[in-house]
């Protein structure tokens, strides 16, 4: 099963986590102890159920990456980003430290088909990764699964082959250039931003579309915000 890690976008580091509310915040903020237990949004969680880097980062490899630039903390010989503020909302999700979480899986093996009323035959799960083999010298085709409306982020590890992206209906849904993965930019070099748009009433497939040419293959991660 796959594990994601969960990020705090917390204000600042503090040496122990005492929190105060903001003004008209009813959530009452407990002081954890920072030895067996952390603050994760606006509770004391034993620290071995937090993840190493956790609560307020995620790891690159052997490297913490803290969301707030603060430095990592080393407790009992393990560094965590510690989060500052108590919060009444979950931790949001961080698309681009997903994105790179998933380089280190084994990617899932899809074959882009080369029609596009094939693209059933072509699919990607979300927040997962997938290599997509394509074809020589021919556009083509991969859906992830089917969304009412939303915005998600694609992620390749190749630059200049996503053409665009459909909705199941072949109408071309928004999309914008959003350039390298800010935490992992070399593995990741291309990010593009899609409005999913549906124009039959319920969810149906999205589908990326590939630009002819002779790039064997691509990994990818489609991540929902």
């Amino acid at each position: 099963m796959k594990t994601f890690r969960i990020s705090v976008l917390a204000l600042a580091l503090t040496a122990l986590a005492a929190c105060a509310t903001d003004k008209g915040d009813n959530v009452e903020c407990p002081e954890c102890d920072n030895v067996t237990e952390l603050l994760v949004g606006s509770r004391c969680v034993p620290i071995a159920e937090v993840e190493p880097c956790g609560p307020d980062g995620h790891a690159h490899g052997a490297e913490c990456h803290c969301f707030s630039d603060q430095a990592p903390t080393s407790i009992g010989g393990v560094e965590y980003c510690l989060q500052s503020d108590c919060l009444s909302e979950p931790p949001a999700v961080d698309p681009d430290a997903l994105a790179c979480a998933e380089l280190d899986e084994t990617p899932e093996a899809v074959t882009a088909v080369t029609v596009f009323a094939d693209f059933p035959n072509a699919h990607v799960d979300l927040s997962t990764l997938a290599e997509i083999t394509l074809p020589a010298n021919q556009p083509s085709y991969v859906h992830f699964p089917g969304l009412a409306t939303g915005h998600v982020r694609v992620y390749l590890d190749r630059a200049g082959v996503l053409a665009g992206a459909f909705n199941g209906s072949e109408v071309a849904l928004a999309t914008e250039a959003a350039g390298a993965n800010e935490d992992c930019g070399v593995e990741l070099p291309e990010v593009w931003e899609v409005d999913v748009v549906n124009t039959s009433g319920s969810p149906e497939p999205q589908v990326l579309a590939f630009a002819a040419g002779t790039v064997p293959s691509v990994r990818l991660v489609v991540i929902k915000e």
